[in-house]
């Protein structure tokens, strides 16, 4: 597979095997689909990744937050019980998704250890220093954070780091005697910054090395991914990843779906009308680093293409009488050419409807098998109800929508 980095714009192949990781949630509260696409669209990266080796797929949640403090005093809870509860409901919207399971899913609570090594040896290497209030990481240590993507220093002036001895060093551990849990460390009673976390469990979990392919939202671009890159090069003297996807973001109605605007749509809320196969449609009907812009008319086409699907399917156990135990998957050299082309997903999605009109003109064994091929690179879930199916034929009723639908469930 060639990826183009969203840093360099340069194409990179990735090779099989792959180490991926992808930045995960901050669980304060439930997820909105915006949160969900990287997700989804990692799914499929894994997927096709894991035709050719095995894919070591490290997915973060992040369980130490101000935002997760925030949440926990205004429902007067502790932080851990809360932060627990949204990362359990994560894990279980994994599985509701039909998400192939990544194969580490790390939290931030349980790798305190590995975040203060981190900080300490960025302090006996000089690139971080002690402050009163913390720990900061030195930028101007780093050669290249200003040289990454063109970045002036007005770009650089963010609220966010506007209390440190150099306006742009951004913390790495947050001594604090505010309300919230607490981790103790050399330098005082305190919580990791954010992006040490992730710089951290990379170094953890791939032993120091680059890996193939590092991802998460666009918006994450700057300044998590760029600090990041900045911690991991500090330490080890090479790139954190060889290549970075960005995902773009998903608008509601042409804005951009955020909790502060309150536009957002909670995955659970959507789920309780659509289904999960809808939903992954809806998010990647786009390429992956464009924006999905979300309203009535492209919920409609994505609930269109998974009635396309169910109804091919049925025609498949009702018309070709294709069985239980028969339902073969051929890998599809020319989908894999395309998919393989920086993971194009919509033109994908053209092929797998070319399949579809040709299957309903004629049945093809070759090619339902490459259909079923896309649907689990998709990870399109769907269940028949042969019982059901074998009534129908027996009584010989007439199949309206209503009976398609009982007897595929997608």
């Amino acid at each position: 597979m060639e990826i183009i980095d969203t840093f360099s714009n340069k194409k990179i192949k990735i090779n099989l095997s792959p180490n991926i990781y992808l930045c995960g949630p901050t669980v304060y509260d439930y997820v909105h689909i915006g949160n969900v696409r990287p997700l989804i669209i990692f799914d499929i990266l894994n997927r096709v990744m894991s035709l050719n080796g095995n894919v070591t797929y490290v997915h973060n949640l992040t369980d130490i937050d101000d935002k997760i403090i925030a949440q926990a005093q205004k429902e007067n809870k502790n932080e851990l019980d809360l932060s627990f509860f949204y990362a359990k409901d994560y894990l279980n919207l994994i599985d509701k998704l039909n998400i192939k399971k990544p194969t580490y899913l790390p939290k931030v609570s349980e790798n305190m250890n590995e975040i203060i090594k981190v900080i300490d040896e960025l302090i006996k290497k000089s690139f971080a220093y002690e402050k009163e209030d913390g720990i900061y990481f030195s930028i101007k240590k780093w050669d290249k954070y200003f040289k990454i993507n063109n970045f002036s220093v007005d770009k650089l002036k963010i609220s966010d780091l506007s209390r440190e001895k150099n306006s742009f060093d951004f913390s790495l551990w947050k001594i604090t005697k505010d309300n919230g849990i607490k981790f103790k460390s050399k330098w005082g009673d305190g919580r990791p910054g954010w992006h040490t976390e992730c710089a951290a469990l990379i170094m953890k979990y791939f032993k120091g090395k680059t890996i193939d392919l590092h991802g998460g939202g666009v918006d994450l671009k700057f300044p998590h991914h760029i600090n990041e890159w900045a911690q991991f090069s500090a330490l080890t003297g090479s790139d954190i990843t060889r290549a970075w996807m960005h995902i773009g973001h998903v608008n509601f109605d042409n804005k951009k779906m955020s909790k502060s605007l309150g536009n957002t749509i909670y995955v659970r809320n959507f789920l309780k009308k659509y289904s999960s196969n809808v939903l992954k449609f809806l998010l990647i009907s786009s390429f992956y680093t464009k924006p999905v812009n979300v309203n009535e008319n492209s919920i409609k086409n994505a609930q269109m293409q998974v009635d396309k699907i169910r109804n091919l399917l049925f025609k498949l156990v009702y018309l070709y009488d294709l069985k239980e135990n028969n339902f073969l998957i051929k890998k599809d050299e020319e989908f894999l050419k395309i998919i393989n082309n920086n993971l194009n997903i919509p033109n994908s999605i053209s092929l797998l409807n070319l399949y579809i009109k040709k299957i309903n003109k004629n049945y093809d064994k070759e090619i339902i098998k490459k259909f079923l091929f896309i649907l689990n690179i998709f990870g399109i879930s769907y269940n028949i109800d042969f019982k059901l199916l074998n009534e129908l034929k027996n009584k010989k009723m007439e199949t309206d929508d209503l009976k398609i639908r009982e007897v595929i469930k997608i």
